[in-house]
């Protein structure tokens, strides 16, 4: 699959540097996606193109993907049997994003023809992306859920199945209510199948995301599952982890505790957080107590965060968690109060002092104090806070409004030459990113903040270990965006380790909050906009914390060398 990603890019930077004698021109594509304008005549112009290279018809299906609706989609279906497989693989991903459910049938048709492997795997992510079902009730059909299940547990094609196992974890993710239980007859998955899924290298990491997003495993089951364990890969050996620990059994604790302090980030945060799936098991709550001794400050936190309300009528864990509110770092401060707050045993006299603090961790736990109290007086006086996160938290609290983002807005047509390095000074040390050519929009807006200042002294609000760090609030607690929204440019890049992707509250709806994926996060996939990857600085990557700063912000390399 990676070819194709290579073939496209080289074709869009090539695109960006030379004068093409087709009959359209890449940029014109990309300008009028990014208008969301899929009737334009730019677009019927290159489908129409008899000597269009075929890079720029690639370009073309998937900026109508991106456009998304009808309209998009009856111009991509055609191409579902093009003779090339590169246009097909371009096609099935335009559907897979244009959110049409309609059009299924033709991927489903599709599927049930198609021959070559890497089509196949993207016709069956497309499927589930899309989160497909049959509109006519009279002659019932198969929906993607049935599909993508008669996919894994009898095709013979491994990138059939790998592709069905993402759609299908995708549309777990996404499309929670349309999922029928795994015990229904046209949905159930071969427990067997999936095992020997798991225990192959080229379907382990599909499967166990799959497992860890789906209830499939059971007391019949566990102890198949609890023997594969040790011979998976970290990654999913941690997803697994996850699934087993949601069976609730008993027997799955000495597993937790085993893994408590594995070199592996994923395993072990996994492995900690599990520990809620046991709120009534003292056992828990003492392991959860263990990983508070832990010298790492990821450990602390996620152990702090795991804690149960009922867990702090232990008096040893009470004592701990107490301590830790003197701890030297403001992270492990500020969930120690939260984790008080939530047993009802939240420090007032902790609470009042946070309020003068210059540190965002800090005032984001104090405000969550006086929230959980529900004095109207306070928060009324709270909410005129000359600190923006207290005054902020006060007056969400007294008036709850859901977080929106503006209408995406008209984009300038002169694009910069991409791909860009830009240089991210951080409080945990430097990290570098390649901007990509093919999020030509999305990179331009982070190009132009960066030269405008706006990430200087910004904070990275949300860090959640082994999954994201995400960036670009001003104030430290994911306020101060920017006031306009941009619109996605989806792509087939997966959101690996490394990766950067742009924050959204929905389609269409980024602006300056950005997130690295410290994980392979790739129930992610084809859903948020992929602009750039770290090429330098991934360990500074991983070791952020919560609140850490992105001191300076710089674009330090263009293509042309300016």
């Amino acid at each position: 699959m990676q070819y194709r990603i290579l073939v496209l890019l080289g074709a869009i930077i090539l695109g960006f540097s030379a004068k093409s004698n087709a009959c359209v021109h890449p940029n014109d594509i990309y300008y009028w996606a990014d208008m969301r304008d899929a009737k334009h005549f730019k677009f019927d112009e290159a489908l129409k193109c008899d000597d269009l290279a075929l890079e720029t018809l690639e370009t073309t299906l998937i900026s109508l993907g991106r456009i998304g609706g009808e309209d998009a989609a009856k111009k991509v279906t055609p191409h579902l049997q093009h003779d090339n497989p590169q246009i097909r693989y371009a096609a099935a991903f335009a559907l897979g994003i244009a959110q049409v459910p309609s059009v299924g049938e033709a991927i489903v048709k599709a599927l049930s023809t198609e021959k070559d492997p890497e089509v196949q795997y993207r016709l069956a992510l497309s499927l589930g992306n899309m989160a497909y079902a049959p509109s006519n009730e009279a002659a019932p059909k198969q929906g993607a859920q049935e599909v993508l299940t008669q996919i894994i547990n009898h095709d013979d094609s491994t990138q059939k199945v790998r592709g069905a196992l993402h759609g299908l974890m995708i549309l777990a993710t996404f499309y929670r209510d349309q999922i029928k239980s795994f015990d229904h007859e046209d949905a159930a998955l071969d427990i067997q199948r999936i095992l020997t899924l798991l225990k192959n290298q080229e379907t382990q990491l599909e499967t166990s995301y799959l497992l860890a997003r789906t209830s499939l495993l059971d007391s019949d089951n566990l102890p198949e599952f609890l023997e594969a364990l040790p011979d998976l890969a970290p990654t999913a050996k941690a997803n697994l982890i996850r699934a087993l620990a949601k069976t609730k059994q008993r027997q799955i604790l000495p597993t937790l505790i085993q893994h408590l302090d594995s070199e592996h980030i994923g395993v072990r945060v996994n492995s900690i957080r599990s520990l809620a799936n046991f709120p009534d098991n003292p056992v828990a709550s003492a392991t959860v107590m263990q990983a508070l001794t832990y010298d790492d400050v990821i450990s602390q936190v996620t152990a702090l965060q795991t804690i149960q309300a009922s867990w702090l009528k232990s008096p040893e864990l009470l004592v701990s968690v107490k301590a830790k509110l003197q701890h030297e770092n403001s992270w492990v401060q500020s969930e120690a109060l939260l984790a008080l707050i939530r047993g009802d045993k939240g420090d007032a006299k902790q609470a009042e002092q946070w309020l003068e603090s210059q540190s965002p961790n800090h005032q984001r736990a104090a405000i969550a104090y006086f929230v959980n109290q529900k004095e109207l007086s306070a928060l009324e006086k709270l909410a005129k806070s000359d600190k923006t996160i207290i005054a902020n938290g006060a007056k969400q609290a007294l008036n709850p409004e859901p977080e929106t983002a503006e209408e995406a807005s008209e984009t300038d047509d002169a694009l910069p030459e991409l791909p860009v390095t830009v240089e991210l000074e951080t409080t945990k040390g430097m990290i570098t990113i390649e901007l990509f050519a093919d999020t030509p929009y999305t990179s331009a807006n982070f190009i132009e903040l960066i030269e405008n200042g706006f990430y200087n002294d910004t904070y990275f609000h949300r860090v959640i270990p082994n999954f994201v760090a995400q960036g670009g609030s001003q104030n430290g607690d994911g306020t101060g965006n920017v006031d306009y929204s941009i619109r996605e440019e989806l792509s087939y890049r997966s959101h690996l380790p490394g990766t950067v992707g742009m924050a959204t509250l929905g389609k269409d709806t980024g602006g300056a909050q950005f997130f690295i994926n410290t994980a392979p996060n790739i129930h992610l996939d084809s859903n948020y906009t992929i602009f750039g990857k770290v090429i330098d600085g991934m360990g500074v990557a991983i070791k952020l914390e919560q609140n850490d700063k992105v001191i300076k912000a710089t674009t330090v390399k263009k293509q042309n060398g300016k």
